[in-house]
């Protein structure tokens, strides 16, 4: 273990020191105001269980009991606003006033039942949690049955159904989410809002080290996204979200179980996770799972060989919850193995990446008053990653390693009708690849950023309209080690300091519509790999060369989103536009000549890192409409179109797509049929990623049962129904994607 990763790991230890000493001291000076216990529960009196409950203002959560109960301890005294959602249910609400002292506070709330996929409270759009309905961005939400139904082999697969969302291929492991025809470093992943720390999005033959199936919830915010998250967000956010460390003491122990199969993917996954109280005011965390699959069975008969995939990874964490202090930490480890697919006409078969990466987190919130700044949040995390490319023969090919280190303090802000947030942050890389494949020398990426955002209600409504506006300031360095390799004489290093900026209008047009429009800056820093690649980059089967005078990209775009929920529909529309100056491609301009130890000399294709000015626009929606009782019809669609400013598409665009669907679901049982139409994507100069247009048909059916403190969730997917043969546009490996498939999911909540 690095002595880098070890301090950072100390330094989450101490922070729950210091936040367990402080909550002490707060306890001894007066006692905690009374709880709040409360029941969620349908329009029929029936208690409903695994509803998630949160309490915006003092960043807790928690989810009921078998028999609907919940409660919230060690509040202080005041007013809150206490949120429920529940897949299948309209989102509830209660405001509820807790005194100095006296008997619990008692709420009741009720849910109305919908078979729609209405999103609850979105922890990841803006700093402070928020009702999808006044969030300027467009969002995606996926928790429960509706993950359930999409859950895949990775996080990429599981989103791909979405409207704006799409992945990048490269087999089972080696798949990442594309957004609006944005892919890479300009899509950042995190879990539980931490960076995952791994390297998925520098290449596109490195895995997300994130299960999907150990998800509790995901949530996606499509467009830039820089302004909260600094570099490596201009093109939106992933949010991979489960209990890691426990914001509130539950009553009772409680977590899950799942597992996973799938016939493309031969083989399965599990995982688990568990949530005990300890004391009145400690509660730990833990939870474990892996996946074991062989090679991907592709469209038309075949398979895709050497896609097998395999991983481990578990977590434990502890919660301290007091009145005016909650916080904790987590530590946890995700090791794996796959198998990287061969490309046409390749002279080498049977590569595999093996590594591991490990974590530690920690957490402090602390409640400051009612008004001005009420919250403060001080967070890091420390993680070490690695692993090594194996070549056919057994050998290590190239072995890297990535050390990350991110710290970030942040006050919650209210004064009047303006609420908001302004903050600190900061991030360290330390990138060091070695062998004699490796691309690029090693290098440190050091980025330190300030933040405000403020939203001010125009009027006295809770739910009313409002101005949101914040803007960023970031300095970013990248320090490249020194060598005495000579295909690394040019680098430098290099300084990008930069703004971004944000404003936006949200307008509810009534109780359940809602319209927004805003407009943003934001940026993204070349990679080390674009600045100082030099070298055979045999993960996508070219000779990679970077240029160290890359320029910053900024983009500067605009949006309007349409959003409706109620009982009865579930819609958001948008269109957007975006304007990235200096936009960094790959350019295959020809071919060159390597001399390869094993193969003698070899003509590959030369790809060149260039930048031009570049603009993307697309409009994108989804709508369900319940039509009769228990039946819903549900269409999509979304098209996305990139082009260089000077002429000439953009590369690895996504397919336009249309799509419907048709639901039955009585809350216990399910079944539904889907179709998603790709049109054929040739707007590329590139001929061998043009593809051609396929269409595919799902079938699902789903159970859900309750068995005294526990339920049973049962999906049953047949993809692919047509064993249809096609390919990713968004992706450079030039490999099929998976043809029809069987997946069964089953999920126990107790």
């Amino acid at each position: 273990m690095s002595t880098r990763f070890g301090r950072g790991a100390l330094l989450a230890l101490l922070a729950l020191l210091v936040c367990s000493g402080t909550a002490h001291a707060a306890a001894a000076d007066s006692a905690d105001a009374p709880p709040i216990t409360g029941v969620v529960r349908d329009t029929a009196g029936v208690p409903l269980a695994n509803a998630r409950v949160i309490i915006n203002e003092v960043n807790r959560s928690t989810v009921t009991g078998s028999d609907g109960t919940f409660t919230f301890r060690s509040l202080r005294a005041g007013t809150y606003h206490v949120d429920a959602t529940l897949l299948g249910y309209a989102p509830g609400h209660a405001v509820v006033t807790v005194p100095e002292a006296g008997a619990d506070v008692r709420v009741v709330i009720t849910m109305r039942s919908t078979v729609l996929s209405l999103e609850g409270i979105n922890v990841t759009a803006s700093a402070r949690s928020a009702d999808p309905l006044n969030i300027t961005q467009s969002t995606v939400e996926l928790s429960g049955k509706a993950l359930d139904r999409s859950v895949g082999a990775s996080v990429a697969q599981t989103l791909s159904t979405q409207p704006g969302l799409s992945v990048r291929y490269g087999g089972p492991a080696a798949s990442t989410p594309v957004i609006r025809g944005l892919a890479g470093e300009r899509v950042l992943v995190v879990q539980n809002g931490q960076r995952t720390g791994d390297l998925s999005s520098t290449s596109a033959d490195h895995a997300l080290s994130v299960d999907p199936l150990a998800a509790s919830r995901i949530e996606v915010v499509r467009g830039p996204a820089s302004l909260l998250y600094g570099n490596n967000a201009l093109g939106g956010v992933v949010n991979v979200i489960a209990t890691d460390i426990p914001t509130t003491i539950p009553g009772r122990t409680s977590g899950f179980l799942a597992l996973q199969g799938e016939s493309v993917n031969p083989g399965g996954a599990l995982t688990g996770e568990m949530t005990a109280p300890v004391s009145s005011t400690l509660a730990v965390t833990a939870r474990a799972g892996g996946r074991d699959v062989q090679d991907t069975r592709v469209g038309g008969g075949g398979q895709l060989d050497n896609t097998f995939y395999r991983n481990l990874y578990g977590t434990a964490g502890l919660g301290y919850v007091t009145e005016r202090v909650q916080g904790g930490v987590s530590f946890g480890g995700y090791t794996f193995k796959y198998g990287l697919p061969t490309l046409p006409g390749a002279e080498e078969s049977g590569v595999s990446i093996d590594g591991d990466r490990f974590e530690g987190t920690g957490r402090l919130d602390v409640a400051m008053g009612r008004s001005g700044f009420t919250n403060l949040r001080v967070d890091g995390s420390a993680q070490r990653y690695g692993h090594d490319e194996i070549e056919s023969g057994g050998e290590v090919g190239t072995r890297f390693r990535l050390d990350t280190q991110t710290g970030s303090v942040t006050a919650r802000t209210a004064y009047g009708r303006l609420t908001g947030a302004l903050g600190v942050s900061g991030l360290r890389k330390d990138y060091s690849p070695e062998g004699e494949e490796a691309l690029t020398p090693g290098a440190a990426s050091v980025n330190g950023g300030a933040f405000v955002y403020q939203e001010l209600a125009l009027s006295g409504e809770r739910n009313g309209p409002s101005l949101q506006a914040g803007a960023r300031y970031d300095a970013y360095r990248v320090s490249p080690e020194e060598t005495d390799d000579p295909r690394f004489a040019r680098v430098r290093q290099r300084d990008f300091n930069n703004f971004s900026g944000s404003l936006g209008l949200n307008v509810p047009l009534n109780d359940n519509l809602s319209a927004s429009v805003s407009v943003a800056r934001s940026f993204r820093a070349p990679t080390v790999e674009e600045l100082y690649s030099n070298a055979f980059h045999h993960a996508v089967g070219t000779y990679d060369i970077g240029d160290p005078e890359l320029a910053l990209e900024t983009n500067r775009g605009a949006e309007a989103v349409l959003r409706a929920q109620s009982e009865r529909v579930n819609a958001q529309f948008s269109t957007f536009y975006n304007r990235i100056d200096n936009y960094i491609t790959a350019d295959v301009v020809g071919d060159t000549t390597i001399v390869d130890e094993e193969h003698g000399e070899e003509t590959v294709p030369l790809n060149v890192f260039r930048q031009a000015d570049a603009q993307l626009r697309g409009v994108e929606g989804q709508v369900e409409l319940v039509t009769a009782r228990h039946l819903v019809l549900g269409v999509m669609g979304d098209v996305v179109r990139g082009d260089f400013i000077g002429g000439g598409a953009l590369p690895f665009m996504p397919a336009a797509r249309v799509g419907g669907s048709v639901r039955w679901d009585d809350g216990k049982y399910s079944v539904s049929l889907d179709g998603r139409h790709a049109f054929a994507q040739d707007r590329t100069d590139m001929v061998e990623f043009r593809t051609d247009a396929y269409t595919l048909v799902n079938l699902s059916t789903g159970i859900s049962l309750r068995r005294d403190a526990r339920i049973h969730s049962i999906v049953l997917r047949a993809d692919n129904l047509l064993d249809e043969a096609y390919r990713e546009p968004t992706s450079r490996l030039l490999v099929p994607s998976p043809g029809r498939n069987l997946s069964l999911v089953y999920r126990v909540l107790f």
